[in-house]
């Protein structure tokens, strides 16, 4: 069955998705999304909009959210993706061992089926990239600072000027800065004291760019200061993607069509795209017709659709993944003071690291109180007993602090994905092999020591170093590069897909290089100009 034809289909809804056919919307052309489409199964309406430490106190439902009907929340193995893939955010990755089959020894791969993708569980934080990050990724600096404006505006963006702007870059169109807690007050005021040292060994710290409201925009609400955000998202108050459907979804000529797995897409004689699908419903073949198709279903979901779509099976194309590494530490100046309860669970200060004096090779560091997480995700990582470390954590808590470092990635022939052929009733596999060099890991190792001595010189004395595994930070990107060289395989600065006349790439997997920073503010900025491209060639084609 051939559907109604439609002038734009993107495949996806998540950051880049949303954002990548937003100027199409409201410019009135007819744009559908193909989306599988998982939600919460319902712990969201179990989570009252109240503070945690009420809730702890007051709610007798509680433990069915913070450990799950199930107890799914507990996860007794080693750390891997991360503690906040709590019970209410697991729908994310509902699906996709059984749809979307990967296999990959020595790298924890992650993709999600879900509506609003990877971004119903980002931490928010929305450094730009600076230029020379930019030009790596072989993205314009002159053409990508009005569309971080733009979706800076539209999304909302907390921030302010302090000692990371010379390593960070800066941004227009930003709300005021989120508040911080008590163990930030406390870091950042023993940073300032030494600054000048600091700065000289090439530290920089200050507060980070925040996707979250600090003042209500477009009917979500500012944020509550409840310490609930791994577990909730009241009044909308920290940008999700989803949100973005709800807006979309008010104009006529936009619709969100689920539950739709695609599989591949072929161009017809007429210049028309053709999307082939699979209905989750009744496990039916269904077609789509389109003028331009937009593929944003995260880089390894991309990768498989255009690898099967070109019939280039067992064809190796690059991944990149930022390697991140935990640093539980303790807070010695807080221990024993009273916290603020007014507070929130995400990002409080930003850490970032020069080791070359040149902006070109940064290191970057969050900090995050740990308290909402709740004590037994600590306990199984103590040498102790538990009942030993539960006497001693309870008083340890409210002074721990955790450090998440992350490190900048390149393209090299050791690190590949592979689209392997289904047997019979069988689903494609997805190969994927890391190999980083071990040049790169000493490197690694080397600038994590520098930071860990001046996190030491900030009162935060490490437990201990938890490494999660290559993948886990979950920002994969860098299968069809954009370049400007006529290669196949890769991405023509205009986001269409060499090799095709109006397939459109618009997630991380057309990214070349991967800064030491979460990559997810810059792929909606791109996605953005990808956007108003395909409007371009629309309105000129």
């Amino acid at each position: 069955m051939i559907g109604n034809l439609s002038d734009v289909i993107v495949v996806g809804s998540g950051t880049s998705a949303v954002h990548s056919v937003w100027s199409l919307v409201e410019a009135g052309f007819r744009v559908t999304m193909l989306d599988v489409g998982n939600e919460d199964a319902g712990y969201a309406r179990l989570i009252p909009s109240r503070p945690f430490s009420e809730i702890r106190r007051t709610d007798r439902q509680q433990h069915r959210y913070f450990l799950g009907d199930d107890f799914e929340g507990i996860q007794l193995g080693p750390v891997g993706v991360g503690p906040q893939i709590v019970p209410p955010r697991q729908f994310v990755f509902r699906d996709v061992d059984k749809l979307t089959p990967i296999v990959s020894p020595g790298f924890t791969a992650l993709e999600t089926l879900a509506l609003g993708g990877l971004g119903g569980v980002w931490g928010a934080v929305c450094f730009p990239f600076r230029d020379n990050e930019l030009i790596k990724c072989a993205l314009a600096p002159e053409e990508m600072h009005p569309h971080y404006s733009t979706i800076a505006r539209r999304i909302g963006v907390a921030a302010c000027t302090d000692d990371l702007q010379p390593v960070s870059g800066s941004l227009e169109a930003v709300l005021p800065p989120l508040e911080i807690d008590s163990n930030a007050e406390i870091i950042l005021l023993r940073y300032r004291r030494q600054r000048k040292a600091f700065q000289r060994a090439g530290i920089f710290m200050g507060r980070p760019f925040m996707a979250v409201l600090t003042e209500p925009l477009n009917g979500r609400l500012a944020q509550p200061y409840h310490d609930m955000d791994f577990w909730s998202n009241t009044g909308g108050n920290v940008y999700r993607p989803d949100l973005t459907v709800r807006e979309l979804q008010r104009y006529a000529n936009f619709s969100y069509l689920r539950p739709y797995l695609c599989e591949s897409f072929h161009e017809d004689h007429a210049g028309k795209v053709v999307v082939c699908v699979t209905s989750l419903e009744d496990s039916k073949k269904e077609t789509f017709v389109t003028r331009r198709l937009i593929l944003a279903a995260g880089a390894l979901g991309t990768a498989r659709i255009v690898l099967r779509s070109l019939n280039k099976y067992d064809v190796p194309v690059p991944i990149m993944c930022n390697t991140h590494t935990y640093v539980p530490c303790v807070l010695f100046p807080s221990l024993g003071k009273q916290q603020k309860d007014r507070c929130h669970s995400l990002a409080q200060v930003t850490m970032i690291y020069d080791p070359t004096g040149d902006c070109e090779h940064l290191v970057q560091a969050q900090l995050y109180s740990y308290r909402s997480l709740l004590l037994f995700r600590l306990l199984k990582e103590s040498p102790l007993s538990y009942r030993e470390s539960l006497r001693i954590m309870r008083d340890l808590m409210p002074s721990v602090v955790i450090w998440v470092i992350q490190h900048e990635d390149y393209q090299s022939p050791d690190k590949c994905c592979v689209l392997r052929r289904a047997r019979d009733s069988e689903k494609d596999l997805l190969e994927i092999s890391y190999k980083p060099s071990k040049e790169m890991l000493q490197r690694q190792q080397k600038h994590e020591k520098a930071m860990i001595r001046y996190m030491r010189k900030l009162g935060c004395w490490p437990l201990k170093l938890v490494r999660p595994g290559h993948g886990s930070s979950v920002h994969y990107a860098g299968q069809f590069p954009i370049t400007r060289e006529d290669k196949p395989l890769t991405t023509e600065p205009s986001g269409r897909l060499r090799g095709t006349q109006s397939v459109y790439l618009a997630d991380g997997a057309t990214l070349a290089y991967l800064p030491a920073k979460g990559p997810t503010f810059t792929l909606m900025a791109n996605a953005d100009r990808i956007g108003k491209q395909v409007l371009h060639s629309i309105l000129n084609g």
